[in-house]
């Protein structure tokens, strides 16, 4: 994979992780904020699906190529994995508190996983 691509793949999915932040955080306040918004507000439960099924491809490409070309990236590899586990888990949570706990710590995870891999690939760069 050319850096580019995997510099492009590694904001993409920081730019997920921080909307998946900003949905877990800042919609739930907002709506009990303004309850008339939430009269005609209505975001699909499948929603964290979309994002978790978006989020997999992404993370797992970048990071695993990271991985595969460079024996340090192993241990950004298993920090984004952690991530991605937490928040597999966090669709099976039997509440709102601990679905959204659990996904906020995933998507935490998956983030730094991601600006790891990407300034150690800015590092080596600038090395070069």
């Amino acid at each position: 994979m050319r850096a580019a691509t995997a510099h492009w793949l590694d904001g993409l999915a920081i730019s997920l992780s921080a909307v998946c932040v900003v949905h877990c955080l800042a919609l739930p306040m907002i709506i009990a904020m303004l309850p008339a918004l939430s009269q005609w507000l209505h975001l699909p439960e499948a929603l964290h699906l979309w994002l978790f099924a978006c989020a997999i491809p992404v993370s797992i490409t970048v990071l695993g190529k990271a991985a595969h070309r460079h024996l340090a990236a192993r241990g950004t590899l298993l920090l984004g994995v952690s991530g991605l586990a937490l928040m597999g888990g966090a669709l099976l949570a039997r509440t709102d508190a601990l679905e959204t706990l659990t996904t906020l710590g995933g998507a935490a995870l998956l983030a730094s996983a991601h600006v790891r891999n990407w300034r150690r690939r800015t590092c080596k760069a600038g090395a070069a």
